[in-house]
């Protein structure tokens, strides 16, 4: 209604003037026929009348284009979809998850909206979920140490990282750099617990509820700042693949896991098995599941002390997207910590992704990861 008020005043204030004798002012760039002009004389004793605007001259006024999203609301920065802009426009929290088959199945992870998966010692595997609003969620676990190329990922969301612990070079980037986090080993609050059912380190766990609330004692900010820009970019509706192989099966290479993600034609997405079962939320009950899968390949080293490692993620490199069921090569960027992580396809433009949640697998080059139709 407010539009249309607005363009019958742009066209009410055009035919005054033409009433006036200065077609110089008058808007010729509309679409519309304009209404016929009432022609006078000095002497005349007839009142101009005012035209009214046709229906079609209103439709022909130029209106801001309908993105399909309701008033009140924005496209999400991890998934894509349509959500309001109170939860949008917070910051994420990336929390690290035990991937242990001893800490199976794990809590809250379902409703993360990004997982990553990478390596740490001894070839076993660690998760870093990635929540928009973790509030709903009063157990979310095993949470585990941090690794310092963790904090290069939960960067690209400018997500406030939460762990319980960390290795020496994660504990120097952070305390060095002062980078915004939250440490389950030094929480005083509760927020972080322990459960009798397991032992540790597998047994710990934080109420999501209460990590707002944790930052903001920190002295964090809840919400992004308005110059925030996202690392990942999505179609507004689900598209296929227009090239690219066949994916209905996807084996990722990490030996002590053995990750399967496995293509489901009825609902479009992704679900996930490991250690040869599925790997489910003991919150819910429900299979972990995802419309996006990302394969990032990046070097692999083992520090100096002997036992830690180091993952090239900065510079370039090479990986694969699946979604709907193919999987085509890309390559991705990120120069430097305070750059973000962007991700190509093969003409060089920046990947879209389908609305929805996604899985990125951050894994060594040189390991082998196999695909096909079944």
């Amino acid at each position: 209604m407010k539009k249309k008020t607005a363009a019958l005043c742009m066209l009410l204030a055009a035919g005054m003037i033409a009433g006036c004798g200065s077609q110089s002012a008058v808007d010729t760039s509309m679409s519309a026929e304009a209404p016929e002009e009432k022609v006078t004389t000095a002497s005349s004793s007839v009142p101009e009348e005012t035209p009214t605007p046709t229906e079609e001259a209103i439709s022909a006024v130029s209106v801001e284009p309908d993105n399909g999203l309701a008033d009140g609301q924005m496209y999400s920065y991890l998934t894509g979809e349509p959500v309001s802009t109170d939860v949008g426009n917070l910051r994420p929290f990336a929390v690290m998850i035990n991937n242990l088959d001893a800490a199976l199945p794990q809590s809250g992870i379902g409703s993360a909206d990004i997982i990553y998966e990478a390596e740490v010692e001894g070839s076993i595997t660690r998760m870093m979920a990635v929540f928009q609003d973790p509030t709903s969620l009063p157990k979310i676990g095993p949470v585990r140490s941090s690794r310092h190329y963790y904090i290069y990922m939960a960067d690209d969301s400018e997500a406030i990282y939460t762990h319980f612990g960390w290795s020496p070079q994660a504990q120097a980037i952070i305390e060095g750099q002062g980078l915004e986090h939250i440490n389950g080993m030094t929480d005083k609050s509760g927020a972080f617990f322990r459960t009798s059912d397991r032992v540790a380190p597998h047994n710990a766990y934080v109420d999501g509820s209460r990590l707002p609330e944790l930052a903001q004692a920190a002295g964090y900010s809840l919400t992004h700042s308005s110059e925030y820009q996202p690392n990942l970019a999505f179609n507004t509706e689900n598209t296929d693949l227009t090239e690219g192989e066949d994916a209905q099966v996807i084996h990722i290479g990490f030996s002590y896991d053995n990750p399967v993600l496995t293509y489901h034609s009825d609902d479009g997405l992704y679900y996930r098995s490991e250690y040869g079962g599925e790997q489910i939320d003991a919150e819910t009950g429900n299979q972990l599941c995802f419309k996006n899968v990302i394969i990032q390949q990046v070097t692999k080293a083992i520090l100096e002390d002997g036992e830690h490692l180091e993952l090239g993620m900065f510079g370039t490199g090479t990986g694969y997207y699946a979604t709907n069921g193919k999987i085509i090569p890309i390559t991705w960027k990120k120069d430097s910590q305070q750059d973000k992580t962007i991700y190509y396809d093969a003409s060089g433009n920046q990947l879209k992704l389908n609305p929805g949640k996604t899985m990125i697998e951050v894994i060594n080059q040189d390991y082998t990861n196999t695909w096909g139709a079944e």
